[in-house]
């Protein structure tokens, strides 16, 4: 389905819509407008997964339960609602409503019990961890036994039907007690363990379920993930550090302000090779929790973003380090490819089948995996150095241009098809995809330009943007990309090559149209920039392996090139015959890879490596069949299973021989026939006449059979073919290089006899149809014309081509052999004698009815002169539209201006140029406008421009018409020379034309007149009707005006999309270096502390004053963005208490681009940007913020910088209790999440559940402060009494 298909039908449901919702609001109002504003409320809540409504898994739980509520209510209790019966039944009413609430809770509950139980299909452990679990098995300890307590614990916690909040309330103490339990096991476990433990327990849910309860020291979840995270990290592995990062993602980050500190501690703390394989296994988990997704999407904070990626950055510089200095490090980093590949999917990866929008490829059906692509994809993760590993880690990525819908809506789709390929089956286990890759999707935003606009350009910018945030995550890799040319993935390889020269090491582009058509592909620019260099242009992926092969240097070995064209055969073969369309399809595709396994195979033969055996055709005609070819009818002497080639000799006799001998035929058939039947009557007859009591025995020489009368026609046959009329054929052009020796068995028949030497010739496959003539000589006997039943002795065997040239029979007949593919090969019809068509001029106007076939003859006989294009006329080209200049008649060659944003001037043959609107309704318009016309032989002759008042001129001016125009010039005399009479014009002063420009009206209410020379105006002129001919002709009949109707409206169709070849180049500016820090940004570098002072974007070096502690700068730096970072202030984290000078507040954000600090003060509620020496240390709670202490609940009244202690109100004793703490004594309690959002749930249960241990034991999850909890041994706390 084209574009306009696809628009058409997206645009007939939304009409199809808005009726159904015209004719619901018709019937029932109210319950239309519920049902309008309900949706409107659910898709405002699926397109922002960034609002606070999405945060916590709790918030979209109780959403999705609300909204049930409302709909129900909406269907049960509106008056005009189809469904309505709770005005007369209300109970039963508001116990459905109830039951719709609780069942959508509960499967909401359950798909997210799902998710989190699930198990990660791309990370396998490796043989250490079984190693681990023998030696801890072989010390005593039963690891099994704490999973049971750990399962057990949370089958407590975990209630299938009662949600988490109720069973908090209701059962305090029960729930804490486990979920200490759970922390404890953790505590105790050995490093061996705890990694055992980590990578079998469903940790995801134990975040889940586990809260940070309002009490003292009931903060679980952050006391959990504090200790794994912060505490025991470094005992962690690489594979226990994946898992964790996944849980944090499940749990979102949101749910809680330390969890992004916590992401940030996990990485830093990962170093070199092992960090390089944390994030490999983490985007090769099979879901959309990539590491892509986790820095750019789930961390708000851009300061923890930035402390991330500057630590990939120096990690990857150590690498690089130890492989410039070639050490032991550097010799086992070797053994790994250390590339990226990424790659597209539709008409990459699969076949979109031409559906729109997906691609534009229709060689193979929708979904078939093209053959190689898979290989290809492994050859180059493994690379040259590396062994090939069975591991299924890999380095796979694909981008695609497929919009991210709310979660992983869309994204569900390609990892189940990325899952089937993992599953294929394959020679040597080798049929499916060697890992689990990870996806980079698209947006709606370039989804819906390229829809609306079908501009590339938007799909190709989020490309490049996905790459971008792609290497700053792998800066010590370098990328492949393989794409197609059908949408914008080849300008998409430019802007990467463009900005990140040096990461990109190669593109491959599959070719699914011509590259003219190539968006942003221009030859020239490529080749000034050297990625013509890098860049692959193929058809079939063995040709992209060859080129991978055998560049300089090669990003394959020779082995593995290989592989790649047998997995290309093999993916072949796997294809079902439910998945081609035709025959002819299957065809082409595989002489299409046969051309190019051909091509491999010398270059395999040349390095030593076994050929690949080329995919075999299946023998169609048979030997002796008779089939009609594209030169003629023939028989089929012989077959090439591997080019699918046949042998046929050709007939090429005279038409009306050739019929003659096939009636011939025919009436012998019939005679055999019908002497068949004569016999059977017989011997029916004979049959009935014999008793059964009598036997008796004929002689069998009288006996004729059933099998001797077949032989009888078939000798009668032959003979009939003997009578033949006798004439020469004109000679056939032949090649001989490429032709094959004639096959035994056209060599033993009697009628012709040829010498051995003139057919010695090599003999060489060629995959195109060549023809190949053999001479020879037949004899007739005269009396082969008198009798059908007197058969002439054939010429014996030993009479050789020479001796039968010097015999009086002076007409010889040869045989014509030709090589033809399947494909110009048809079945057998009779010869047939063509009938010409009478040159009827009164023939009917609606001609173009007609067959193809009778098109075609007619086609043939139609004069040339008919069909001249005349100079000016708008035609279209393959290589875009134009304007006729010339009509060379006798060489058949068109001279055409092409228009467009260049300027060029073709020599194209009359084939390839049409006229525009040259289709069934430019044919009929073009006919009867025509016919409207008068015939120039009676039409009077009349002024042409420039010479004519009123010509319509658009001039770069404005439009216009001709109010002067040139005089027409009088010969006097005809032996005036040319000279004189040009002179004499020359001389005139009347050289110039008037133009009235009526698109500008003066104050008078006058038009301004324009003068210009005859030239400039036929410039103009023929500009402008090139480019405007539909909208300005106009014609004098009723028809033509309804062509220009139907021409307006294409017109407007054709708007829609900008051909692609008079498309606006590109405008390519120079890659400048992006800046970050803005000037006076506070950094921190090598050197110390310091200011941006300036950027050059020349070089991307920024100028930083380096400043002393007292804060005078003391020297200059020129450093890079690699070489510094903002500037923090000291121990400070976003979202937690800080002191500064204008008092205690919380730190909300930082500005990693300028340095400032935004703190909120509640003491007078303002919001201050502050740079970092004015944010002095950090805080455990800020003044007015509410606290937990041993004590009970209270408030912050005062921090006392001297001697840090904090001045606590405490809430009971009427609110005159205060308590003077440290900050090891309490816990700070923020807004709590729970608290924010609005479906704050904890009004309602503190209501039905007020009990007197509930007000200290209230459970909703809290914010954890930024110091780890100690002891209370150390308390120091005192209390007084306030009046």
């Amino acid at each position: 389905m084209d574009r306009v298909a696809a628009m058409l039908s997206l645009l007939g449901l939304i009409v199809l819509a808005l009726l159904f919702m015209l004719a619901l609001f018709s019937v029932a109002p109210i319950f239309c407008c519920c049902l309008a504003a309900l949706l409107y409320i659910l898709g405002y809540f699926l397109a922002n997964e960034s609002s606070e409504i999405h945060h916590a898994q709790e918030f979209e739980n109780r959403f999705w339960t609300v909204f049930a509520v409302l709909l129900a209510s909406a269907g049960i209790f509106v008056k005009d609602s189809p469904f309505c019966f709770g005005d007369q039944r209300p109970s039963l009413g508001m116990f459905v409503i109830l039951v719709v609430g609780c069942a959508v809770h509960m499967f909401d509950r359950m798909m997210h019990r799902k998710e989190m139980n699930r198990q990660v299909a791309g990370l396998v452990r490796g043989a250490s961890a079984a190693q681990s679990l023998m030696k801890l098995n072989a010390m005593g300890v039963s690891v099994e036994e704490q999973l049971e307590r750990i399962s057990l614990a949370m089958n407590n916690i975990d209630q299938l039907l009662v949600p988490s909040t109720i069973n908090n309330f209701i059962n305090t103490k029960f729930i804490l007690r486990n979920e200490r339990e759970i922390i404890s096991i953790f505590e105790d476990a050995q490093p061996k363990m705890l990694n055992h433990l980590i990578s079998n327990v469903k940790l995801a849910l134990v975040f889940y379920k586990i809260k940070d309860h309002r009490n003292f020291r009931g903060q679980h979840r952050t006391e959990l993930i504090e200790m794994l995270a912060v505490d025991r990290v470094s005992v962690l592995t690489v594979y226990s550090r994946v898992e964790l990062l996944r849980a944090l993602q499940l749990m979102k980050l949101t749910s809680n302000s330390r969890a992004e500190h916590w992401v940030r501690n996990i990485i830093l703390s990962t170093h070199q090779d092992d960090l390089s394989s944390l994030k490999t296994m983490t985007d090769s988990k099979g879901d959309y929790f990539c590491m892509n997704k986790l820095i750019f999407d789930d961390i708000r904070s851009e300061t923890v973003r930035q402390d991330i990626l500057g630590h990939f950055r120096r990690e990857a510089n150590v690498q690089q380090a130890h492989m410039d200095m070639g050490t032991r490090r550097a010799r086992l980093r070797m053994q790994k490819g250390w590339r990226k590949i990424l790659s597209d999917v539709d008409d990459t990866l699969t076949s979109s089948g031409g559906s729109y929008p997906a691609g534009i490829d229709k060689r193979y059906i929708k979904r078939v995996v093209y053959p190689g692509v898979i290989g290809l994809y492994r050859e180059l993760d493994v690379g040259i150095h590396s062994p090939v590993s069975s591991s299924n880690t890999g380095n796979l990525v694909f981008l695609s241009a497929r919009p991210h819908i709310y979660k992983d809506v869309s994204e569900k789709h390609n990892f189940a098809k990325f899952q089937k390929l993992r599953d294929r089956q394959g020679i040597n286990g080798r049929g499916g995809l060697h890992t689990t890759p990870s996806l980079l999707a698209g947006d709606l935003t370039s989804g819906r330009e390229f829809m609306m606009t079908n501009d590339f350009e938007p799909l190709a910018k989020k490309k490049f943007d996905n790459f971008k945030r792609y290497v700053s995550i792998y800066p010590e890799y370098t990328h492949v990309f393989i794409c197609d040319n059908g949408q914008g993935d080849v300008r998409a390889g430019e802007l990467m090559n463009d900005h990140f020269p040096g990461h990109l090491e190669g593109i491959f582009v599959h070719l699914v149209q011509d590259i003219q058509k190539t968006h942003g592909f221009d030859a020239e620019r490529w080749r000034s920039k050297g990625l013509l260099d890098k860049t692959c242009f193929f058809r079939v992926y063995p040709d992209a392996a060859l080129y991978a092969a055998t560049r300089s240097p090669p990003l394959i070995r020779m082995c593995g090139f290989s592989r790649v064209c047998q997995d290309a055969v093999a993916d072949f073969n796997m294809i079902l015959p439910e998945q081609w369309s035709s025959e002819a399809q299957k065809r082409d595709r595989r002489h299409e890879l046969n051309q190019s396994l051909w091509r491999c195979n010398k270059v395999l033969n040349w390095n030593g490596e076994e050929p690949v055996p080329l995919i075999e055709n299946p023998r169609q005609w048979e030997d002796g069949e008779k089939v009609r070819t594209s030169y003629g009818i023939g028989v089929i002497k012989g077959f090439d299973p591997m080019w699918d080639l046949y042998q046929v000799e050709l007939d090429l006799r005279p038409l009306d021989q050739q019929l003659k001998e096939y009636e011939e035929q025919e009436a012998a058939k019939n005679e055999a026939a019908d002497a068949r039947e004569h016999l059977r009557s017989l011997n029916s007859k004979t049959d009935r006449n014999q008793t059964l009591q009598t036997v008796v025995e004929e002689d069998e020489t009288n006996y004729l059979s059933p099998s001797t009368s077949f032989d009888a026609s078939k000798k009668s046959s032959r003979q009939s073919l003997t009578g033949l009329d006798q004439g020469i054929i004109p000679p056939l052009p032949t090649d001989e290089g490429n032709t094959l020796p004639p096959t035994p068995e056209s060599t033993s028949g009697h009628e012709f006899i040829f010498e051995a030497d003139i057919f010695d010739r090599k003999t060489a496959v060629s995959p195109q149809p060549t023809l190949d003539e053999t001479t020879g000589a037949s004899t007739l006997d005269d009396s082969n014309a008198k009798s059908i039943n007197n058969v002439t002795s054939p010429v014996p065997s030993s009479v050789g081509a020479k001796e039968m040239m010097s015999q009086k029979n002076p007409f010889v007949r040869g045989k014509y052999f030709a090589k033809i593919q399947g494909k110009d090969i048809t079945k057998f019809t009779p010869p047939s004698l063509p009938n010409l068509p009478k040159d009827d001029k009164s023939r009917s106007k609606f001609s173009f009815w007609a067959s193809d076939s009778v098109k075609g003859t007619v086609d043939a006989y139609v004069d040339k002169s008919k069909t001249k294009f005349s100079p000016g006329e708008k035609v279209a080209t393959p290589y875009g539209v134009g304007v006729v200049v010339e009509h060379r008649v006798n060489t058949r060659i068109v001279v055409v201006n092409m228009s467009g944003p260049w300027s060029a001037k073709a020599y194209l043959q009359e084939n390839v140029v049409r006229r525009e609107g040259a289709g069934f309704l430019g044919t009929i318009l073009r006919q009867f406008a025509s016919s409207g016309q008068a015939s120039p032989k009676h039409s009077k002759k009349e002024r042409q421009f420039p010479h004519v008042v009123g010509t319509p001129i658009y001039s770069p001016y404005g439009d216009g018409t001709v109010t002067r125009p040139l005089p027409v010039a009088k010969v006097k005399t005809p032996s005036s020379s040319p000279k004189a009479s040009s002179q004499g014009q020359a001389s005139t002063p009347a050289n110039t034309m008037a133009i009235s420009l009526t698109s500008w009206v003066l104050r008078d209410g006058t038009h301004p007149t324009l003068y210009c020379t005859a030239n400039s105006a036929e410039k103009w002129r023929n500009k402008t009707s090139s480019a405007k001919a539909d909208g300005h002709q106009r014609e004098s009949s009723l028809l033509s005006v309804i062509g220009s109707l139907v021409s307006g409206t294409v017109e407007s169709l054709k708007k829609i999309r900008v051909p692609r070849e008079i498309e606006t180049p590109i405008k390519i500016q120079t890659p400048m270096f992006e800046r970050y820090y803005r000037d006076g940004a506070a950094v921190t570098t090598a050197y110390g502390d310091g200011t941006v002072r300036a950027f050059r974007e020349s070089d991307g070096f920024y100028i930083v004053a380096l400043l002393m502690k007292s804060g005078y700068a003391f020297g200059t730096a020129y450093l890079r963005e690699d070489s510094m970072s903002y500037r923090l202030a000291r121990g400070c984290i976003e979202g937690y208490p800080v002191m500064t000078t204008y008092g205690s507040g919380v730190l909300q954000s930082v500005n990693p681009t300028t340095g400032v600090h935004n703190v909120f003060i509640p003491s007078f509620g303002a919001m201050c940007y502050l740079q970092p020496d004015k944010v002095l240390r950090p805080l455990k709670a800020a003044s007015g913020e509410d606290v937990s202490t041993p004590y009970g609940e209270g408030k912050v009244c005062r921090y006392r910088l001297f001697d840090d202690t904090y001045e606590i109100q405490l809430k009971w004793g009427n609110n005159n209790t205060m308590l003077y703490a440290k900050a090891e004594t309490f816990d700070r309690i923020d807004d709590r999440l729970e608290d924010k959002g609005g479906f704050g749930m904890g009004w309602i249960l503190k209501f039905f559940y007020s009990r007197e241990e509930g007000k200290e034991e209230e459970t909703q999850r809290s914010r954890s402060n930024s110091f780890s909890m100690l002891s209370q041994s150390g308390v120091s706390t005192s209390m007084k009494s306030l009046r």
